[in-house]
This record gives C-alpha cells, sequence and structure tokens, in this order.
C-alpha cells in the first residue's frame, strides 16, 4: 500500500468497493478478489456488506472496468457500491 507522501507525489486514486456475496460464498469470492492487481487491501466485514476492498489506481479511468471486469464476475458476488476517496 502506498504513503500518503507516495500519493501526493502521482495521481493515484483510492477507491473503496463495499462488496455483497451469496451466502456461503464469502471467502472463495475474498480470497479471488484479494488477487485482482488493483486491490490494495481487503477485509471481509459485518453489517450491510460482505467485504471491502480497497483499490489504487494510477487511471481513475480503469475504475469502471476494474469493478464490472474483475470483481463483478466473482463467483457470489451480488452487488457493489463503490466509493472514489479524495484527500482531505
Amino acid at each position: 500500500m502506498s504513503t500518503h507522501a507516495e500519493r501526493s507525489r502521482g495521481s493515484m486514486t483510492d477507491a473503496y468497493v463495499h462488496i455483497i456475496v451469496d451466502a456461503g460464498a464469502v471467502s472463495a469470492a475474498a480470497t479471488e478478489i484479494g488477487d485482482v492487481d488493483a486491490v490494495s487491501d481487503l477485509h471481509v466485514v459485518t453489517g450491510d456488506y460482505d467485504i471491502i476492498a480497497q483499490l489504487e489506481l494510477d487511471d481513475p479511468e480503469d475504475l469502471p472496468g476494474v469493478v464490472a471486469d474483475e470483481i463483478h464476475t466473482v463467483t457470489g458476488v451480488a452487488d457493489t457500491v463503490t466509493n472514489v476517496a479524495f484527500d482531505a
């Protein structure tokens, strides 16, 4: 994971993907999502979502493709909500 100083030098985009997964598929989905190149951190969580993945992208234009083509296609993924992070 990059530090704040590294991000401020470049144009790295951070996004958080909140993922709903079908019952019984969380562990396998988390493993597969964790293998996505853009995923810098991942947690299985309680609450409305099952997994939260942090993405680090060099180009913000890559975000829709990563979510649609690399996360939504994982077996068991039912829905996602994506939030882009901005520096405060």
